[in-house]
């Protein structure tokens, strides 16, 4: 039975919904940003560093107690309390499981600014094939764009990706 609450949990990750509370608050107060509360979810589990049900558990706990913040978006954000929490009580979470999560976050909010920044538009054509538009934005103003045609949507939303991962190398 105790496997079913290890799963997905890599050795040296977080079995005490506690110590889950405080990697939560210790890695929202490092970034400094409000994050979707299922790309927390996301980091977590994806890192192997906590349990599913766990993580959802500590999220619940730290937002009815008003350590962090929900907004209608479902954007997440440490409150003072959770803040302090995330300050004094870090420590006790290992170094490399803070150092992931944190990672993990500026990760995600460098490529969601990415993605606000750059346009992509993806096109099937009447005469078949798709129409991938690249575009470099500066503001409201375009910089570049690049419109390549390819056969299929895999080969559409690879492009996407590959642009999207690092869109000055394109400019």
């Amino acid at each position: 039975m105790a496997d079913a609450f290890m799963a997905g949990v890599e050795p040296g990750g977080l079995t005490n919904v506690q110590e889950i509370r405080i990697l939560l608050c210790y890695m929202l107060q490092s970034v400094a940003a409000p994050i979707p509360r299922d790309a927390l979810t996301d980091i977590i589990t994806a890192g192997g560093m906590a349990n599913y049900f766990d993580t959802e558990a500590a999220l619940e706990d730290l937002i009815r107690l008003q350590h962090l913040v929900q907004t209608e978006d479902r954007l997440v954000a440490t409150t003072v309390t959770g803040n302090q929490i995330g300050e004094s009580l870090g420590v006790r979470i290992p170094y490399t499981l803070r150092e992931r999560s944190v990672e993990a976050a500026l990760q995600l909010l460098k490529r969601r600014q990415v993605e606000q920044d750059n346009k992509v538009d993806i096109r099937k054509l009447e005469e078949g094939g798709y129409a991938v538009t690249c575009t470099v934005m500066d503001g409201e103003r375009s910089l570049l764009s690049v419109t390549l045609r390819v056969s299929d949507p895999w080969q559409a939303e690879q492009i996407k990706e590959q642009f999207l991962t690092d869109p000055a190398l394109l400019y």
